[in-house]
């Protein structure tokens, strides 16, 4: 349960960094990359659902840059 929250906090932390018009197009991007609906995006960064190992690092790649500690 822990870890849910780290890497919710992790991501939201990096989304927090960003203007309101380029955490829009992040979350596009991460829809659009990750072949995810919005509501699953929107519960990872709740902690309501745990964020699958690949697509961890496919935010990752998305995004360009380290934002997981690691991916268990």
């Amino acid at each position: 349960m822990e870890k849910l929250k780290t890497d919710a906090k992790a991501l939201s932390d990096y989304l927090s960094t960003l203007t309101r018009n380029e955490k829009r197009v992040a979350l596009d991007k991460l829809e659009a990359g990750c072949l995810v609906p919005r509501y699953t995006i929107y519960n990872w960064l709740r902690g309501f659902a745990r964020i699958p190992k690949l697509h961890k690092i496919k935010i990752e790649e998305i995004i360009g840059q380290k934002i997981f500690d690691e991916f268990l």
